[in-house]
């Protein structure tokens, strides 16, 4: 009788084990990167959680992660996307985009900040807008990063 209680023990054990988390599973580590190291070895993190800081930018069918902004020439002060660029799959939180700087030429709006992005990277495929992208994030996690684009600061701190 004693033999069937420590099994019954041990089993409830395992039981409550495995539906409380103490089982390890399905954690996902992120891995940060900067858009050196990610866009040299693209094949690498194809699939992998990163961790990448940048800018967002969503305007007009573009909502990218990219290393940098640059004035356009078209406006005083109007910023556009430069250097690589990431589509970033599902867009970003309401709360974060809602505090993006907004800029608008002669369409919709455009939105700017620098973010952290944690999420799923994925390259090979056509992604984004008319497939005009070689790579995505799909974010778990997005956070405002406090910067401004004065000039005194440098587009790019």
């Amino acid at each position: 009788m004693k033999i069937y209680a420590v099994i019954y023990c041990v089993l409830l054990l395992l039981i409550f084990g495995v539906t409380t988390g103490c089982v390890q599973n399905n954690v996902v580590k992120s891995q940060e990167v900067t858009f050196e190291q990610l866009f040299a070895n693209l094949e690498e993190y194809d699939g992998k959680h990163i961790i990448i800081e940048g800018f967002y930018f969503g305007g007009f069918e573009v909502q990218v992660i990219t290393e940098s902004l640059s004035y356009s020439g078209y406006a005083e002060g109007h910023l556009v996307p430069k250097g690589q660029m990431i589509w970033v799959e599902g867009g970003i939180p309401q709360d974060i985009h809602d505090s993006l700087y907004i800029q608008q030429m002669t369409g919709p709006e455009e939105r700017y900040g620098k973010v952290r992005v944690t999420g799923k990277f994925e390259y090979g495929g056509k992604y984004g807008h008319v497939g005009g992208y070689s790579s995505q994030i799909v974010p778990d996690e997005v956070v405002l990063i406090s910067w401004s684009p004065s000039l005194q600061n440098g587009l790019n701190d």
